[in-house]
């Protein structure tokens, strides 16, 4: 008996001692072996390794349509530092280190990051782009100087909760290395976010500020006129993120009717002169849109 424990105790001293590196021997990681390793050694070789595996796009099927989601975008990685960290970690346990002895393999599984904030807003993004029949209604002006209602319509749209776990879970599976497949995300009934009502109210009301005058835009002695023309090609009144009815600007048509009038112009944002973006002239109509007459319709850049 005193043998037997004698000889255990030395092969487990031996194992202790052959096992001295970071990484423990037989260790690998989605078919990369970095037993042995030190631990700048194996997040190197995981660095171009599974990393690369975990930025592949993650294919999707929402309705009838294909998409590809970026992994960074979605706020999904591959941590290689923390999966070596994890793994330098000895274990003393007698049997773990006299298996060492033995040349064994262990395969562990990449350490999963999920942001599930960025998760969502990717997700959210894909609902709008590839809403399966939804249209959202909106109010359009034409070149007379009228308004027109174009009612939205109801269809399909993406779960995204439900879609977020069904891509985190669909990651993980790629971490266990079970093949990829194309996901095909959950869809739920949507109805457009305001009624053809909101939008009639929206027409005569907001509608009719846009159309009340023209709005003249100054920055130094340079001067624009915005007026039922631009607004025809550039402008509608949409809903928002929050349904609320706003100004919805095509901004490189509004900036082809700008025809470079501000290029060489500069206003002051955050205590600093800056070029005059059409962004920033859409948010100047925005100030004073609402009011009725000509010299309060005028608005001047901050110099």
């Amino acid at each position: 008996m005193g043998g037997l424990l004698f000889a255990g105790a030395a092969a487990y001293g031996t194992g202790l001692m052959l096992n001295q590196a970071d990484i423990p021997k037989g260790t690998t990681v989605l078919g990369t072996d970095i037993g042995g390793d030190s631990r700048d050694q194996a997040i190197k070789a995981l660095d171009s390794s599974i990393a690369k595996a975990g930025k592949a796009p993650v294919e999707l099927k929402i309705g009838g349509q294909s998409v590809a989601l970026d992994p960074a975008t979605a706020g999904l990685a591959f941590d290689t530092t923390a999966t070596v960290d994890a793994l330098t970690q000895h274990s003393y346990n007698p049997m773990d280190v006299i298996g060492s002895l033995a040349g064994g393999s262990k395969a562990v599984e990449p350490t999963v990051t999920v942001d599930r904030a960025k998760l969502k807003a990717a997700l959210d993004g894909l609902a709008t782009k590839s809403g399966q029949g939804l249209k959202e209604g909106y109010v359009r002006f034409t070149e007379a100087g009228q308004t027109e209602v174009v009612p939205g319509q109801a269809g399909q749209t993406l779960d995204s909760t439900a879609a977020a776990a069904q891509v985190e879970q669909a990651y993980r599976n790629r971490a266990a290395g079970l093949p990829a497949s194309e996901i095909a995300l959950t869809l739920t009934p949507a109805k457009p976010k305001v009624t053809e009502e909101a939008l009639q109210a929206a027409a005569t009301d907001l509608g009719k500020q846009v159309l009340a005058g023209r709005i003249t835009l100054k920055a130094g002695t340079r001067s624009w006129d915005f007026g039922k023309l631009t607004a025809s090609r550039a402008l509608t009144l949409a809903p928002d993120a929050s349904g609320k009815i706003v100004l919805t600007w095509d901004l490189a048509k509004l900036d082809a009717a700008l025809n470079n009038v501000f290029d060489k112009s500069k206003m002051r944002k955050n205590g600093a002169l800056v070029p005059i973006t059409p962004q920033d002239v859409a948010d100047g109509i925005a100030t004073v849109v609402g009011k009725t007459s000509a010299k309060d319709r005028t608005y001047v850049f901050p110099a």
